[in-house]
C-alpha cells in the first residue's frame, strides 16, 4: 500500500506483485484492496505471463489473504505453487527488497504536487523506468543471504 502525500491521506495505490529473482521480472496488480480477489488477479497474471512454466513458486509471506479459503481453493486447479516463510522474515522475501528500491527512486525526498503526478511516477517506475534499469536491480534486489547464529 502506497500512500501519498499528506495533504490526501484518503488517495492511495494498492499494488499487490511479485518479482522474479531469474529475469528480473515484475509483475503487479493495482486494485482497490489488497486481498484475495487481487491476490488470485495477481496468480492469474503470473501463470499468463510464464504459460510454459510447467509449476511456477511463489515465495509469500503470511498475509491473511494468502491463507484464505479463495485463494487455496484457487491454487488447487492452479500450476502456482506456494512456499510461506516464516513468519517477521522479511528479509528472506526478494519482492520487499525490491519495495524498498522502488520507494528509494519513487518516494523518499520527494514531493508531487497531485496525486495523478504521483501516480504516474508509480507506472512509469514498474513500466519503462523498470526495464530500463534491470542491471541496477541485480545488485539491490538479490537472493544472497547470509546464514546467522541465533
Amino acid at each position: 500500500i502506497i500512500k501519498w502525500g499528506p495533504n490526501s491521506r484518503r488517495s492511495r495505490i494498492n499494488i499487490n506483485g511479485a518479482y522474479c529473482l531469474e529475469n528480473q521480472e515484475v509483475t503487479i496488480v493495482s486494485s482497490e484492496k489488497i486481498n484475495a480477489q487481487s491476490t488470485i488477479e495477481l496468480y492469474k497474471k503470473i501463470e499468463k505471463k510464464y504459460p510454459e512454466k510447467e509449476t511456477i513458486y511463489i515465495i509469500r509471506d503470511n498475509a491473511r489473504y494468502y491463507n484464505c479459503a479463495l485463494v487455496k481453493e484457487y491454487l488447487n486447479k492452479s500450476k502456482i505453487k506456494e512456499i510461506c516463510l516464516p513468519p517477521y522474515s522479511p528479509n528472506l522475501n526478494s519482492i520487499e527488497r525490491l519495495w524498498l528500491y522502488f520507494k528509494k527512486k519513487v518516494t523518499n525526498n520527494k514531493y508531487y504536487e497531485k496525486f495523478t503526478d504521483f501516480k504516474k511516477a508509480v507506472e512509469y517506475f514498474f513500466g519503462d523506468w523498470f526495464s530500463e534499469h534491470k542491471e541496477n536491480l541485480k545488485t539491490a534486489v538479490t537472493d544472497n543471504f547470509r546464514a546467522i547464529q541465533a
